[in-house]
C-alpha cells in the first residue's frame, strides 16, 4: 500500500427532492420499493459535501461511502492504490459528517439521494459503470444506491448516473425486519467530529428498516463483494453469509480483524478488494 500526502478536500453542491416520511407509495414497476421515488419526493433542497478524489478523471468511477462518525479521510490510505486499478476514485463526506454540510435531518433514505446527486453533480455517467464500496453504515447506503442505478427505471429527473458493476460491502448489510433493535445514546458531554443527532435517527432505522431494504438489496445482480470482519465484530455475521449467498453474484471474504476491517488490515482489504475489482 502506498502512503501520500493527504488529498486536498473538495466542495461539490448538490440537489435533489429529499424523501418525505410519509405513506406515499410509488406507482408499481417504477423503481425498488425502498429507493427514493418521484412519488416519495417532495420540494427540492441543497446540500454542499465534501469529498476527497484521486485518480484519471476520464476513468470509470468508484465511489467509496464511509462508516457512521467517519468520513472520507478514513479511506485516505487507500485512494491511489484503488486509483492505480484504473479508476476515478471518489470518497464524499457523507452529510453530517466530515466538512460536509450539517442540516439537521438524516436518514438513510436521505444519504441515498445524497449520493445519487452527488453523481450527478459530478458526472458519474462513463461507460465504464460505477463501482462502489461501502463500510457499515456507507454500506447499507452502497446496497441502497445500488438497487436504485441498477433498477428498470430511473428514480430521479436528474441525468442518472451509470449503473453499478462491482459492489463491495464492509461488515455490513442493509438491516432486515426482525432484527435487533437499539436503544438510543446519550449524547455525549464532549465534542465530536460529525453532528451527534444523526446517530440515534439512523440507528433507529436499523432498528426498524424498510422491509424493502433487504429484499431489493437481494434483487442486485451486479457482482457483490461481502467483506466480513469475523467473530471479533459487533455486526451478525450470519447475516453477512447469508446475503453473499443469495445475491445472484456474491462472494463472503472474512478478515478476522472486527468491523474497523480497512483500517485494521488496509493491505488485506486491499489485497481482496483489488481481486474482486479486477475480475
Amino acid at each position: 500500500m502506498t502512503t501520500a500526502a493527504q488529498h486536498p478536500v473538495r466542495h461539490v453542491d448538490i440537489h435533489h427532492a429529499p424523501v418525505r416520511h410519509d405513506d406515499d407509495v410509488a406507482p408499481t414497476g417504477t423503481a425498488p420499493t425502498g429507493t427514493p421515488t418521484p412519488a416519495t419526493l417532495a420540494d427540492t433542497s441543497r446540500l454542499r459535501l465534501a469529498y476527497r478524489e484521486a485518480g484519471d478523471p476520464s476513468a470509470p468511477v468508484l465511489l467509496l461511502l464511509h462508516a457512521l462518525g467517519e468520513s472520507s479521510l478514513s479511506w485516505e490510505p487507500l485512494l491511489d492504490d484503488l486509483a492505480a486499478l484504473g479508476y476515478r476514485v471518489l470518497a464524499p463526506d457523507a452529510r453530517g459528517h466530515g466538512e460536509s454540510d450539517r442540516p439537521g435531518q438524516y436518514s438513510y433514505e436521505l444519504m441515498t439521494a445524497d449520493t445519487l446527486a452527488f453523481c450527478a453533480a459530478l458526472g458519474v455517467t462513463a461507460p465504464g459503470g460505477l463501482a462502489i464500496v461501502g463500510h457499515s453504515m456507507g454500506a447499507v447506503t452502497a446496497a441502497l444506491v445500488t438497487a436504485a442505478l441498477n433498477a428498470t427505471t430511473p428514480v430521479t429527473a436528474q441525468p442518472a448516473p451509470a449503473p453499478v458493476t462491482r459492489l463491495v460491502l464492509e461488515d455490513a448489510t442493509p438491516p432486515r425486519t426482525g432484527g435487533p433493535r437499539f436503544e438510543p445514546f446519550d449524547e455525549p458531554d464532549h465534542p465530536v467530529p460529525f453532528d451527534w443527532p444523526l446517530v440515534n435517527a439512523l440507528r433507529a432505522q436499523r432498528g426498524d428498516p424498510d422491509p424493502a431494504w433487504w429484499d431489493d438489496a437481494l434483487g442486485i445482480e451486479a457482482p457483490v463483494l461481502v467483506v466480513a470482519g469475523g467473530p471479533t465484530s459487533n455486526v451478525d455475521q450470519a447475516d453477512l453469509a447469508e446475503f453473499a449467498g443469495s445475491v445472484a453474484h456474491g462472494r463472503l471474504v472474512e478478515i478476522r480483524v472486527g468491523h474497523m476491517v480497512h483500517d485494521e488490515a488496509p493491505d488485506e482489504f486491499l489485497a481482496v478488494v483489488t481481486d474482486f475489482l479486477r475480475r
